[in-house]
């Protein structure tokens, strides 16, 4: 999964030097400590992921990165090493001293080592809760202070969807300001709630924003990116990411597991609620599907008012934490292009997207 990841990452090239093949940083992420921004491939010139380090007295710098495809990886480097590139050898990770997982890593250069971090995974979903690692390698401990990675998650997550939409010239200050305060989330229609604890708001954020920057990066969308929390509407920001293209807006919600809560409830809850906001001629269905082994609800609505004509497409499918995650595609049917996206074969897209990023 992370082997383009694995061909190009070096975003210790800011801090010293390596022989790994990557140009940058390009912008600037800085969260705390952390410190990185967009890397492009020395070879072809084109954006291969955003990562940043940062830097302790041990003489190593850690590093979290994302690549062009939304994958994730961990990164150890230390000016001193001398490994054998390509080498691959086990790593013992533990967890605020307790969660511990046996995982490989690869030396991509001498000095530096990789371990793949898929999204779905339970090193993801430990990593992001944690407040210390400990890592031993070749006889070695090394430890880790985690501080600030609520933050600094949704920030690559930013940097790759920004770069992949606008490219190495635009690239600017990529940094997400801290997660607000949380405020109790909006009822989606109805009498259905995303109620979310407080304590698990800022994980359920970082979750809805990896999932936006993963879904817009495998749909047809023209220059897509995800939307900044202060530009994502207050009845999403609490447990969900906004973002915006050329041909259409949309938004990834988390839909927490409710008693006997079904995909059907929450497409019409979400229905029920775009009937009531729209102020003209209005239509909508719903269905379930089996796609893959999988079943995703889909909901549409369209509405004609004062506003204009818009149509929005719905993709619920069930969350593996539970309850379920609630994709949207809106188009304002004013253009070729936005109007294109209203067709089947991009709907097909956008339903097999939703599956993959929730996988």
């Amino acid at each position: 999964m992370l082997s383009r990841l694995a061909q190009t990452c070096c975003v210790a090239a800011c801090l010293f030097a390596t022989n790994a093949d990557a140009k940058g940083p390009y912008g600037l992420i800085k969260v705390g400590l952390w410190t990185g921004g967009a890397y492009t491939n020395d070879a072809t010139g084109k954006f291969s992921h955003c990562a940043a380090g940062a830097p302790y007295v041990s003489g190593i710098v850690f590093m979290v990165v994302m690549d062009a495809s939304g994958a994730w990886g961990l990164g150890f480097a230390h000016e001193n090493w001398r490994l054998q590139v390509g080498e691959v050898f086990p790593i013992d990770l533990t967890f605020d001293g307790q969660a511990q997982f046996h995982v490989f890593g690869k030396a991509l250069a001498h000095n530096h080592v990789l371990v793949p971090m898929p999204s779905n995974s339970a090193l993801m979903a430990q990593f992001r809760k944690s407040s210390t690692l400990s890592a031993m390698a070749k006889g070695e401990l090394f430890q880790f202070n985690l501080n600030g990675t609520a933050q600094l998650m949704p920030t690559l997550a930013n940097c790759v969807a920004t770069m992949n939409a606008k490219g190495v010239a635009n690239a600017g200050d990529f940094t997400i300001a801290s997660t607000p305060k949380p405020v109790a989330p909006a009822p989606i229609g109805g009498s259905l709630k995303a109620d979310t604890p407080q304590a698990t708001q800022a994980e359920v954020q970082i979750e809805a924003i990896e999932l936006a920057s993963n879904f817009i990066l495998k749909t047809p969308l023209h220059n897509p990116r995800v939307l900044s929390r202060a530009d994502t509407p207050v009845e999403i920001a609490a447990n969900g990411a906004a973002w915006q293209s050329d041909d259409a807006t949309g938004f990834v919600r988390i839909i927490p597991a409710q008693p006997n809560m079904k995909g059907l409830d929450v497409t019409a809850a979400v229905i029920a609620a775009d009937a009531k906001d729209c102020k003209g001629k209005f239509a909508s269905g719903r269905k379930s599907e089996l796609v893959d082994s999988d079943v995703v609800f889909q909901g549409l609505v369209s509405c004609e008012d004062s506003d204009g004509s818009r149509i929005a497409h719905y993709f619920i499918v069930p969350r593996a934490k539970g309850g379920f995650v609630m994709f949207s595609v809106v188009s304002n049917m004013k253009t070729e292009r936005a109007r294109d996206v209203t067709k089947d074969e991009k709907l097909v897209d956008f339903r097999k997207a939703a599956l993959v990023v929730t996988r």
